[in-house]
């Protein structure tokens, strides 16, 4: 409120399930690939796993392959939170009608007749004035996007999840905060922690030791 801002932005990438609050499935049977899986790994197989009882997603996908603060290249995939009475129509990522967009020209001259009325989204103007702005997340805020990894998507984790792999690790496995992260070696598999063990990705400590812990007691007292 005090900054006027009308519409809050979170860059945005998917978090891997962590490795240590993951169990198998009970049900195996949803354990099967939607499509002929080709290549070397495809017999390589074990059973697949999912979240932890007792776990919440929030605490499960807390593990960013890309450690904040994320390149600007991420904001194309943003979340937002906004005021509905600003926002008009919203999108998928995007707030695609803005009451600010929907004014007509007249309108816009007789609320600020001494400004001319912006006549190209996107401008320079129009990012510095529209009251909306990426969150800093290192300061001011984060997003977890705790999208699901699909059971099958696991199954192949020891033969893809190890460093040098050539292959895609869906599954987290967390490095320490001494773990540089280099933003161009990211997709190559190469980070490890100090013993030696391979990782992939970050937790963020607030979200481990303050929300967590809040989330539990809020869901605790709804019982």
């Amino acid at each position: 409120d005090r900054k006027g801002i009308s519409i809050m932005k979170f860059r945005s990438s998917r978090g891997k399930p962590r490795i240590e609050l993951t169990e198998e499935l009970e049900d195996q049977s949803v354990c099967v690939d939607p499509v002929n899986v080709k290549g070397p790994n495809k017999d390589k197989t074990e059973p697949c796993i999912g979240p932890m009882k007792g776990k919440t997603f929030l605490q499960v996908y807390n593990c960013e392959f890309i450690r904040p603060p994320k390149p600007d290249r991420f904001a194309r995939a943003m979340k937002q939170i906004y005021r509905p009475s600003f926002v008009l129509s919203h999108f998928v990522h995007y707030s695609t009608v803005t009451a600010s967009m929907a004014q007509s020209y007249i309108e816009s001259k007789r609320l600020n007749p001494d400004k001319e009325p912006l006549m190209a989204v996107h401008s320079s103007r129009w990012e510095r004035e529209e009251p909306e702005m990426f969150m800093d997340e290192l300061t001011q805020g984060t997003l977890v996007h705790a999208r699901s990894v699909l059971p099958h998507d696991t199954r192949r984790r020891s033969a893809e999840c190890y460093i040098g792999s050539k292959w895609s690790c869906m599954v987290g496995f967390l490095c320490n905060d001494d773990v540089k992260f280099v933003d161009e070696l990211h997709q190559k598999n190469i980070f490890q922690n100090k013993d030696g063990s391979y990782c992939n990705c970050w937790r963020n400590k607030v979200v481990d030791d303050i929300l967590v812990p809040k989330l539990e007691e809020l869901m605790g007292q709804s019982k």
